[in-house]
């Protein structure tokens, strides 16, 4: 009986084994698949991640040490966190330029988004309908926002042009024709940021495309059981479309804050305007070290740029409980 038993034993871990095989061969040429994948995958990422670590992170790291140092774009005699301790005393120079382009800065950026965010919106609901050749309406909106910054800049400069004895632009012109005073738009003080503001007008085809698929998302049940509760169109407007579009107002609203604080598209049309106007912290930052050839303090603006831009953006998301999800 013992030999009957070792037999069958022996004969049931050969057939074991012979069944293991199979699997064991399977699982080699699979992981030898996504070897060979993952492999692939590795050398179709090695040009970005290159890039990402020249282009990128090496600049980064480089104006971080820069911006603790007097670097003139040849030499480096000190290291120290001096320049930031210039830029934060307002009675130096470096600190009070700093603090004029923070001052235009934000100030155009609040105005900027104000007026872009209530005219987005209203421009998006008068456009969300269905009308024969809506579509090619909503098309030249848009098609302004195809132009780059710096190109409009000169549009709006051959526009908006005053000039008391020379070439005057398209408005002043017609201003002059009708017999009226010329207006100063981009050449006055006063008239400036307002005038930069007014030109963001023709830019408000990027948000009303966003609001425009915001509203399209809405279930269009909301609005028939609001209608049959004879609610009217204002209530429809205020307890439906606003609550349940406000994800894309603030994130029209974040985008719009970036954006603006990095303003720096109107200095190859503009320069920096009447009395310093113009002069926004990006454009700061290059004429410190294009003009100036101060490559350290243009850093360290820089970083204190990104430091803005990142605590705003983080108190805007901190206050944005007025937001209403899908799933809220």
């Amino acid at each position: 009986m013992s030999i009957g038993i070792k037999h069958n034993s022996s004969k049931g871990s050969v057939g074991v084994l012979s069944s293991s095989l199979p699997c064991k061969i399977k699982r080699r040429k699979y992981s030898k698949r996504m070897l060979r994948t993952s492999l692939q995958c590795w050398v179709f990422l090695i040009p970005v991640s290159v890039g990402m670590v020249v282009f990128a992170a090496t600049p980064i790291l480089m104006s971080l040490f820069f911006s603790f140092t007097n670097y003139n774009g040849a030499f480096i005699s000190q290291i120290g966190a001096f320049n930031f301790k210039r830029l934060f005393d307002f009675s130096s120079v470096a600190g009070e330029r700093f603090l004029n382009s923070m001052r235009v800065t934000f100030i155009y950026v609040i105005a900027n988004m104000a007026f872009c965010t209530v005219l987005s919106y209203a421009l998006a609901l008068f456009l969300h309908r269905k009308m024969k050749g809506i579509g090619v309406v909503r098309l030249l909106f848009y098609l302004p926002c195809l132009i780059p910054g710096f190109i409009s800049g000169f549009i709006y400069m051959a526009i908006f042009r005053y000039s008391a004895s020379g070439t005057t632009g398209l408005i002043n012109t017609w201003l002059l024709n009708l017999g009226l005073p010329q207006l100063t738009f981009f050449s006055a003080k006063s008239t400036a940021i307002p005038t930069l503001v007014f030109t963001s007008v023709f830019g408000l085809g990027g948000g009303m495309i966003m609001l425009l698929a915001a509203f399209s998302n809405i279930p269009p049940t909301l609005y028939e059981a609001a209608r049959l509760d004879g609610a009217g169109y204002f209530k429809q407007l205020f307890h439906i479309t606003i609550p349940l579009s406000t994800p894309i107002v603030f994130y029209n609203l974040v985008t719009s804050l970036i954006a603006g604080l990095q303003t720096f598209g109107t200095y190859a049309a503009y320069g920096t305007g009447p009395e310093e106007e113009f002069n926004f912290m990006a454009v700061e930052i290059y004429r410190m070290a294009f003009s100036y050839h101060n490559y350290g303090l243009a850093c360290a603006e820089a970083y204190l740029l990104f430091v803005i831009v990142g605590l705003l953006s983080i108190i805007m998301f901190k206050f944005s409980g007025w937001v209403h999800y899908g799933d809220d």
